[in-house]
């Protein structure tokens, strides 16, 4: 019986696991982003407000070899701070 339950659990969680993965494969969920990761994880339409905020010290990024590569967790941190 036992052994019986730990399979159920173990089918259960695989099932779990791969509905998430589903779920979240377009997801950016790494730390840095790249512009058009940014652009879509913050809902922007165009760079120049992205820039802007970066500019002002909204949100972290940089310039990479002539790539801007931004910090998801200060998106997250803008968003969720009162200064919108």
């Amino acid at each position: 019986m036992e052994t019986l339950e730990k399979k159920q659990i173990e089918l259960i969680a695989e099932i779990v696991a791969e509905r998430l993965k589903e779920q979240f494969q377009d997801t950016p969920v790494g730390r840095w982003l790249t512009m058009n990761e940014a652009l879509e994880y913050a809902k922007l339409k165009t760079e120049k407000t992205m820039r802007m905020w970066i500019k002002r010290g909204y949100i972290y990024g940089f310039k990479r070899s002539g790539t801007w590569i931004i910090d998801r967790q200060s998106i997250d941190d803008w968003y969720s701070s009162d200064k919108l």
